[in-house]
């Protein structure tokens, strides 16, 4: 069995591309990279951003890359059906929208999740445009 992963390099290079965008929308932001098992491969936090938002990013990429949905999928889905919402007694998991995930074709490879934009900041896209902004650059430099 083959088991694609996501390289360092590329979580380091999307956390960034992320962190860049968001700061120039001038959000203190945090972002983390998850690998497909859901464990930490890259944490960045903006000077002058809340420590409680590494939590929250970690939370939301975890959930991505867990679920195979994006965060704000999630929440639509706790909406519709509140049953699910037992989902997030799990640890690391959420339903804030700012969490994307990773694929290469449709295997899920890994997560991202941003934590710090303010609700309605980024174009109305919130944390979740900044999360996108990382997704792309590590999508450019996937070789499927």
């Amino acid at each position: 069995m083959t088991e694609r992963q996501l390289p360092l390099s590329l979580a380091l290079d999307g956390a960034r591309a992320a962190l860049d965008g968001c700061l120039a929308q001038n959000y203190k932001v945090a972002v983390t990279v998850v690998d497909r098992a859901g464990q930490v491969r890259a944490t960045l936090r903006a000077d002058g951003a809340n420590p409680h938002l590494l939590e929250g990013a970690l939370r939301k990429a975890y959930t991505a890359s867990m679920l195979r949905i994006s965060t704000v999928q999630m929440g639509a889905v706790v909406e519709r059906s509140p049953g699910a919402n037992a989902l997030m007694a799990f640890e690391h998991m959420t339903s804030l929208g700012g969490g994307l995930p990773i694929r290469i074709g449709d295997d899920v490879v890994g997560g991202i999740g941003v934590a710090g934009v303010p609700v309605g900041g980024a174009g109305g896209a919130g944390d979740e445009g900044c999360a996108r902004l990382g997704l792309e650059r590590i999508v450019s430099k996937l070789v499927p």
